[in-house]
């Protein structure tokens, strides 16, 4: 079996942003006279300026933790990661060799944006905070605010790198008995996260033959708007390879050949010929389906 700390770091990105609001006494209290109750139930916050000033930051940190779960895009090159990188442990995930140039570069990208937008809030706080004070006088809370503090304290983006552990690099002063059972148990979990790693490529196969298969299944040329199938759905499957094979950590030949089925059912076929050749879409959406419940065999 392969060891995954040759073929495998842990990546992590961790962000920091300002939500501009503080807790507010008065607000509390009219909230409480409203609701016929006290400040032992409820609360209120007040937002210090204008949540259209300072929301640039907070979306791009999304997007970033986002791209690591595959749920949104790298900014340099446009593609997900589809199904995501494997978790190690919480805000931790196995990058591949493979895919190390680019989630890297994808999040040094994320890391420019963020940066420039939060030099963007920087600009505009002085002037925010002026109009909370002009629009919500009663409410207002800014006055003490320092632009400089805001910034330096309340603004981070932070990528991480680190080396999955491996037994054989345990050195500690103890019992040969203790030092053999923590060096089983590295290594024990060490191969269960490879085997996370392998269950991870086909359960994303699965489901994006499955999807594949059921959009085409259901789309009406008649009536596009109920079941419509879109270009980014033959995509996904395109943009699936590439980071199945670089997880394919253990040189696995069932999931290269799963891999290599989805090529050959995707093809060079465009969203627009299976969406306009009836044939074709039944032929490629059976062969969809039938690649997902033949995984399901292999697998289970």
């Amino acid at each position: 079996m392969t060891t995954l700390n040759e073929k495998a770091v842990l990546v992590s990105i961790s962000t920091k942003t300002w939500r501009a609001t503080v807790k507010d006494s008065t607000a509390t209290e009219g909230t409480a006279d409203l609701f016929d109750t006290t400040a032992n139930w409820v609360w209120s916050s007040t937002r210090i300026v204008s949540k259209d000033v300072i929301n640039e930051p907070t979306q791009i940190a999304s997007a970033a933790k986002n791209y690591l779960y595959g749920k949104t895009a790298g900014p340099l090159d446009g593609k997900i990661l589809v199904g995501g990188l494997p978790m190690w442990s919480k805000g931790w995930h196995i990058c591949p060799s493979g895919l190390q140039e680019t989630v890297l570069r994808n999040i040094g990208e994320f890391q420019s944006r963020f940066e420039a937008a939060v030099e963007r809030v920087r600009k505009a706080l002085p002037d925010a905070l002026e109009q909370a004070r002009v629009k919500n006088p009663k409410l207002h809370r800014g006055d003490d605010i320092d632009v400089a503090n805001i910034i330096a304290e309340k603004y981070a983006f932070r990528r991480d790198l680190d080396v999955i552990p491996s037994a054989g690099d345990i050195r500690v002063e103890a019992s040969k008995e203790f030092v053999a059972d923590l060096k089983a148990e590295v290594q024990a979990k060490a191969n269960n996260k490879l085997q996370e790693v392998s269950d991870h490529c086909v359960a994303t196969v699965v489901d994006v033959a499955k999807h594949l298969a059921s959009s085409l299944s259901s789309y009406d040329p008649d009536n596009k708007g109920k079941s419509p199938f879109r270009d980014s759905t033959l995509e996904k499957a395109r943009d699936l390879v590439p980071v199945i094979r670089a997880l394919n950590i253990n040189n696995d030949a069932r999931i290269d050949q799963i891999v290599s089925d989805l090529v050959a059912i995707v093809g060079n076929k465009s969203a627009d010929d299976l969406r306009k050749d009836s044939e074709m879409r039944k032929e490629t959406g059976d062969a969809a389906k039938k690649l997902a419940d033949d995984i399901d065999s292999l697998f289970n």
